[in-house]
């Protein structure tokens, strides 16, 4: 995780002195231990990094323990959801639109499952496999109270390619996929590129080689992939278009779930979703789709673009 050297920073509490694990959440691997954070209260942030991050620096508390300890957690909630998504596609509106609901714990993009799926791909007899992963994110489903009812996680854009493993370990879970015009996704990211859409920034991304400064061509590359990765496993997927947002959430997500919304409630997203998703301050605008777009989007992204389309209205 790119920022993870600064989600480490805290006073150190020995394993020992820890009688349980409860309102610890695990950050990330070093080795062959996991890494805790303390964190008492709901995870609202936009994303579960900016959470740690906002918290104040005073109750800042880091615990490092053995992969065994996981079998000391009390029982939590499996996830209800798996966001999936291509980045800039109003996956992160969704997940505030959740965190609006107090029955629903929502964790976004939390590094530790990053950091399990990097082990996985390079080293995967000793990443525990299915079950490894199948305990992190339990760990990260802790019911702060009864009312918690349901756990949504949200994975990071290039996480589509290991789609098989985490329905390994979580084989009942929907899949849900964002996606979106493919040049609205790199006109977002013309303006600030995200990581995944700079090369050498994160390792788990194999395709795409940079030519000659072509940073767009980079971009409709990885695009490709997750385009690709998502048609693999069109069958396990509930595809959803950025077009639909945000009403399909308490129209038809929602009731899937079993989640029946007051007004209150229905006021609450409504409001939150016109701010923008990663700000709540600024009022949402949405992204203007450039006169013009890369070969290769045209011609690799576009058609894959179409047949999810093809597939969703089927």
């Amino acid at each position: 995780m790119l920022n993870e050297r600064h989600l480490l920073r805290g006073q150190p509490v020995a394993a020992g002195a820890v009688a349980s694990l409860r309102n610890w959440f695990p950050v990330t691997l070093q080795g062959r231990e996991i890494v805790w954070r303390h964190v008492p209260d709901r995870f609202t942030a936009s994303f579960f990094a900016d959470t740690l991050q906002q918290q104040d620096p005073a109750q800042r508390y880091i615990c490092r323990t053995e992969f065994d300890w996981l079998t000391r957690l009390e029982p939590a909630l499996t996830p209800s959801a798996f966001i999936f998504h291509t980045s800039r596609c109003g996956s992160t509106l969704l997940t505030q639109l959740l965190v609006t609901l107090s029955r629903c714990i929502v964790m976004s993009e939390p590094p530790i499952v990053d950091a399990f799926l990097r082990r996985h791909q390079t080293e995967p007899e000793a990443s525990g496999g299915s079950v490894g992963l199948r305990q992190l994110i339990l760990a990260l489903g802790q019911q702060r109270s009864p009312e918690e009812t349901h756990f949504f996680i949200k994975l990071d854009s290039w996480h589509i390619q290991f789609l098989p493993i985490l329905r390994a370990a979580f084989p009942d879970t929907p899949c849900w996929f964002l996606y979106r015009e493919p040049e609205a996704i790199l006109a977002s990211h013309q303006r600030q590129r995200g990581p995944q859409m700079v090369p050498g920034m994160v390792a788990t991304l194999a395709t795409g080689t940079l030519e000659a400064g072509d940073l767009d061509g980079y971009c409709a590359k990885i695009l490709a992939g997750f385009f690709e990765a998502a048609l693999a496993n069109v069958g396990h997927l509930q595809l959803i278009n950025y077009r639909q947002l945000p009403d399909i959430l308490w129209q038809d997500l929602l009731p899937r779930q079993g989640l029946d919304c007051t007004s209150e409630e229905l006021a609450r997203m409504r409001q939150r979703a016109g701010f923008n998703a990663k700000s709540r301050g600024i009022r949402f605008s949405a992204d203007v789709t450039p006169a013009s777009s890369h070969p290769i989007l045209q011609q690799r992204v576009a058609p894959l673009y179409a047949q999810l389309e093809e597939r969703r209205l089927a």
